[in-house]
């Protein structure tokens, strides 16, 4: 029904805008994306997007397109449902958005029990800036050395802008050691 890699670069995209211009913009460019003038597969993409980030904008222009009739009741719902365990991912990334602490918890939480899979899918949606926060106070080598393998799964749009504005210089590649693949150090001078 939709391209779940596509949507995550469309999701990578939106975590990075960070400023309310920015927000605005990128809501103005998906709300467009769900017009006449693109196709059906476009819109359904648009759609998707639109229940996953869920702002009030983005949810109201959903609505507005499913009471259009162009994809069936049905398969509107199919389509919510389809993405509702993302847009509770981003939502828990939004609640925690700017709270430092409650961020190393769960840090800390992951890294003593590797097991916990909610930490673990939270966690992968957490806001760059917040787990920058943590590496720049954190006392713990393990908590930092999970905050560089996050930031080093983050879509390059995320990897970006966590190294153009938050100062760091960010190594992109894995290297291959034996069987295992390991990442170098994100975090440089």
């Amino acid at each position: 029904m939709i391209d779940l890699r596509q949507l995550a670069g469309a999701l990578d995209l939106w975590l990075c805008m960070w400023e309310p211009e920015e927000q605005e913009r990128y809501e103005t460019a998906v709300i467009r994306s769900m017009t006449d003038a693109n196709s059906r597969p476009t819109r359904r993409h648009a759609l998707a997007l639109c229940y996953v980030v869920a702002t009030p904008r983005l949810l109201s222009a959903a609505q507005r397109l499913a009471d259009s009739r162009i994809f069936s009741a049905p398969d509107v719902a199919a389509l919510e449902i389809t993405v509702s365990p993302l847009r509770a991912l981003v939502a828990a990334g939004r609640r925690v958005r700017g709270n430092v602490l409650s961020v190393e918890q769960l840090l800390a939480r992951y890294v003593s029990n590797r097991e916990d899979q909610e930490a673990d899918a939270t966690l992968d949606w957490i806001d760059v800036r917040d787990l920058v926060a943590v590496a720049r106070t954190t006392i713990d080598a393990r908590l930092f050395t999970e905050i560089e393998r996050r930031i080093a799964r983050r879509g390059k749009y995320q990897r970006g802008r966590a190294a153009n504005v938050l100062g760091f210089n960010v190594r992109l590649r894995a290297t291959h050691t034996g069987d295992q693949l390991s990442d170098p150090p994100i975090f440089g001078g």
